[in-house]
């Protein structure tokens, strides 16, 4: 009896402790709005407010279903060691200044902001929100809109997943004119088995993933039945062996369209610039891919684009990339209908496909591998511009292993029925990353067009380059010629 009490009296005094390092104010879900001046005025909160008008958050607080919150515009909130502000219920981070959320002490590593809210007919909105240190989750089934928001240097204490670390399927997320850089996890992710509705566009990623884990800036899931859409964004690598700039998978074979769009973006100096995993429905367009090639080993990775399905389930659509200085231009291993351009078909033609992809310089071991086709199946792949001087069967095939180098796999046709030989030369596209249209052979002139068809400049090519860095941030469209090119500065 002495040695039970004993031990009884042990385990009181740990499970005290416990409660001591994890101190969380609850509110009390009778309907109060509270913001961050509200909770410092409230003693026992955690909450309390310097000198210089930060409020320092010494513990967990939970708003609780019932209540709601509001976020005060150009504020700071410095957050303590493994701190959360927790939303059970309502919350609106719609700030018109710029409202900071980061660490109180060098040493102490918060959690940041959990959206846990079983609320289904709200849309929680992000604006204007620097999360540095500090982290966003969501487990909702809700709608979320973040907008010109910045997250940095995450420390992987509230999901070793993200930064914006989505963990509830169900949910329809946009995140627009965001920028992530240096954060030691990825920066936006959803678990193998979430499947939610997610729109990234416009945004820029920087670095993320730090600690060179195997997972790629952005580590995505399929959305079932809503969709994955990720449009004109800039992902700039560091050069890490082990980090991707893309990849949407369906891992856990969710079922529904699984329909995934990657277009318009710049991707550069990653272990590899998109994968796409699984069976899913994806449409991979006028992406550039430059100087993904940091795998240390080519039998693991390198590509600038890779499809892998083994279970022959992938759909997969490739039109008007830029790929170049990759280990491998495309591989493929597996895939249902694996369609890189076909052009022998009616335009009208579900399957039609123009191809217009370009690869530059993508090989590894002395050996130039612009499309390398390691499943059983047959891969159109017409109408692309090959890394060879002249665009020929027997050039083009020097740089494509399919059925000719191993019976095994499947055949890639690259020249249409008629048996002529592409003539396709054009490698023109706009280099996001230093604002100019590159590649104007025999134009002299660019000019650039406002979405509405009004004219606001005209470009001078020189060298074959229209530098379009003087012109206001904004969408335009470039003509060159017979060509019209998208423009987003």
């Amino acid at each position: 009896m002495k040695i039970f009490t004993k031990n009884l009296m042990m385990m009181c005094a740990i499970a005290s402790v416990s409660m001591a390092t994890a101190a969380e104010y609850v509110t009390l879900g009778d309907g109060t709005n509270y913001t961050m001046e509200s909770l410092s005025a409230i003693e026992g909160s955690g909450i309390v407010k310097d000198t210089d008008g930060v409020y320092i958050m010494n513990n967990d607080v939970t708003i609780s279903a019932g209540d709601s919150f509001t976020m005060e515009s150009g504020v700071t909130v410095k957050m303590g060691n493994a701190t959360s502000l927790i939303l059970s219920g309502d919350a609106n981070f719609d700030c018109t200044t710029t409202t900071t959320f980061t660490r109180n002490a060098e040493t102490d590593a918060p959690k940041g902001v959990y959206v846990n809210s079983d609320l289904t007919d709200v849309t929680f909105q992000f604006t204007n929100i620097n999360f540095e240190y500090a982290g966003l989750r969501a487990f909702i089934t809700a709608s979320l809109e973040m907008n010109e928001c910045s997250f940095s240097l995450n420390n992987g204490a509230s999901s070793s997943s993200a930064a914006f670390a989505i963990n509830q399927s169900g949910g329809n997320f946009t995140v627009t004119n965001c920028t992530f850089s240096e954060n030691e996890v990825p920066a936006i992710g959803t678990g193998a088995n979430v499947s939610v509705s997610l729109t990234i566009e416009d945004c820029t990623f920087i670095d993320n993933n730090t600690d060179n884990s195997n997972k790629p800036q952005l580590n995505l899931t399929v959305g079932g039945d809503k969709d994955i859409i990720i449009k004109n964004s800039v992902l700039k690598g560091a050069q890490r062996t082990k980090v991707g700039g893309i990849s949407v998978s369906n891992l856990m074979s969710i079922a529904g369209t699984n329909n995934v769009i990657i277009e318009g973006n710049d991707i550069r100096e990653h272990r590899y610039a998109i994968t796409t995993m699984g069976p899913l429905n994806a449409r991979i367009i006028n992406n550039v891919m430059i100087d993904n090639k940091y795998e240390t080993n080519p039998m693991n990775g390198g590509s600038g684009i890779s499809i892998y399905d083994t279970s022959y389930a992938q759909d997969v659509y490739v039109e008007g990339n830029h790929i170049e200085g990759s280990l491998w231009g495309i591989t493929v291993i597996g895939g249902k209908n694996v369609n890189i351009g076909k052009t022998e078909v009616p335009s009208t033609a579900d399957d039609y496909n123009p191809g217009k992809n370009v690869f530059i310089n993508n090989g590894n071991g002395g050996v130039l591998y612009d499309l390398y086709n390691n499943g059983s199946n047959t891969i159109y792949a017409q109408g692309n511009t090959w890394n060879v001087a002249n665009q020929t069967a027997d050039e083009i095939e020097t740089v494509i292993f399919h059925k000719n180098d191993d019976a095994s796999l499947g055949e890639v046709i690259y020249m249409d029925n008629s048996g002529l030989e592409s003539n396709i030369s054009v490698k023109t596209w706009f280099d996001s990353i230093n604002k100019q249209i590159v590649g104007l052979d025999n134009i002299d002139t660019v000019y650039v067009y406002a979405t509405n068809g009004v004219l606001v400049a005209q470009v001078v090519v020189e060298n074959g380059i229209a530098d379009m860095s003087n012109i206001a941030a904004g969408t335009y469209i470039a003509q060159a010629g017979k060509q019209s090119i998208k423009v987003v500065l």
